[in-house]
């Protein structure tokens, strides 16, 4: 669903990093869906799986993932949210190389939404208005490597085609 990252480190390692939605049950609710990811790496002639991991702290819906790596090695993702009660809305995770493996810290809110998209009628009858995430993504800046830039959608009231653009930047402290 989203572009591999790939960074290259000083000590010979390469890592990539894949994200994608995920849908399951959990025996209470009927579905959910989360955010699963993975970092391989290379160090000689293979690639390996060094970690993953799949980010479901609770029945919300998360997904259209974006991830990135900085360039002392903290993992950000950035994601759509939503439930029930709540309008989609813009949050990121992320981790320090510290953290236990396969791990993502709590997330944190960039935006809260304040709408849900309605159906749409094209001109030949058929719904129109079903995507979401059209812009989402994740990137390090290259001239520090550890700032964070990300953008998603979000809609400032329920409608059709009315989405906005929000751009977040941000930074793990570990990396200066």
């Amino acid at each position: 669903m989203y572009r591999a990252a790939y960074r290259r480190f000083s000590d010979g390692h390469e890592s990539i990093l894949l994200t994608h939605s995920i849908q399951g049950t959990t025996g209470q609710q009927d579905d959910f869906s989360g955010i699963r990811w993975y970092e391989l790496r290379t160090s000689g002639e293979f690639p390996y799986i060094y970690q993953q991991g799949t980010f479901v702290p609770d029945t919300n819906y998360r997904w259209m993932g974006a991830i990135a790596m900085d360039g002392v090695g903290d993992i950000a993702v950035g994601f759509s949210l939503s439930s029930n009660v709540n309008y989609p809305s813009i949050f990121i995770t992320g981790r320090e190389p510290g953290d236990p493996l396969g791990t993502m810290e709590q997330e944190a809110t960039i935006l809260r939404g304040s709408g849900s998209q309605l159906p749409t009628t094209c001109v030949n009858g058929q719904p129109c208005g079903d995507r979401w995430g059209d812009y989402s993504g994740m990137s390090v800046d290259p001239v520090d490597g550890c700032t964070f830039w990300y953008t998603n959608e979000y809609l400032p009231s329920s409608g059709d085609f009315n989405w906005h653009t929000r751009i977040a930047t941000f930074k793990f402290p570990s990396c200066q």
